[in-house]
């Protein structure tokens, strides 16, 4: 027989989660926010708000936090985004060559104005997406936020399809964190700060991932159909989720902030 207690365990503590947040409000908060960095072209603004959700996120003990090497990957992958677009866009004034002359060789990859601010339009704006999800990840019920969907009409079965995947996310991270110290006490160099490290990762943690994956889903699958899951229309929830005023205060305070920020 499998022991499956360490497993259980995770999915029980992630289920004790608390919010002080209608999940549905912090959901339409997201959403605005993704809207503002798509719609404002002010970079001063934009980085300035990225830093405030990072300092925020840093600094609050959510049960699963982001590490390092995710971030280490935020990096390097924006690097990649600014590095597309100032050798590609080519409007502007002429700023300098990415290399310059040396004698006879070169100069190479001209940089323009355009391009640069692209490229840090661009970076912003995925960075801005990426913190504000982490933020509602790691600070949401998955169940609560099932329920709070259901509130509004929304089909149980879809509202907890959509918790399901707020419920691998963060688990997955774990799972990837405990596999790899596995493969390094096997003497496996999985470092990410080399070449082999990460070749090692790509090829030798996927596997594994997945063939985690498909057993959490069989074993979630055989529960839900063990206790009917979708056989009726509706389904009476164990714990409501209300709506209180001091939520759509938030909401509210919120919209009025981004409209400032848009139009001052």
């Amino acid at each position: 027989m499998i022991n499956n207690t360490s497993k259980d365990s995770e999915w029980f503590d992630f289920s004790q989660q608390q919010t002080s947040t209608n999940p549905l409000i912090k959901f339409l908060a997201i959403i605005l926010i993704s809207v503002y960095y798509f719609m404002i072209t002010d970079l001063i603004r934009m980085y300035l708000l990225i830093l405030i959700v990072v300092l925020y996120y840093t600094l609050n003990s959510f049960p699963y936090q982001v590490s390092k090497p995710r971030y280490r990957f935020l990096f390097i992958f924006s690097i990649l985004i600014f590095s597309v677009q100032i050798l590609t866009v080519r409007q502007g004034s002429f700023l300098f060559h990415m290399i310059p002359e040396i004698a006879e060789f070169g100069p190479f990859f001209p940089i323009y104005e355009r391009g640069a601010f692209f490229g840090f339009l661009l970076v912003g704006r995925f960075l801005g997406v990426i913190t504000v999800s982490w933020v509602f990840i790691d600070s949401t019920n998955p169940f609560d936020f099932a329920q709070s969907l259901t509130k509004i009409k929304i089909p149980y079965r879809l509202a907890y399809s959509l918790s399901l995947a707020l419920r691998f996310t963060p688990v997955l991270n774990t799972e990837i964190l405990t596999i790899r110290n596995a493969q390094q006490t096997r003497g496996l160099n999985t470092s990410p700060n080399t070449v082999k490290g990460t070749f090692n990762i790509l090829k030798f943690t996927l596997y594994p991932i997945i063939s985690s994956t498909l057993n959490r889903i069989k074993y979630i699958t055989l529960s839900m159909e063990g206790r009917a899951f979708g056989l009726y229309a509706d389904r009476n929830p164990l714990n409501e989720v209300e709506l209180q005023i001091i939520d759509l205060l938030k909401l509210l305070i919120l919209i009025i902030v981004l409209f400032l920020l848009l139009s001052v």
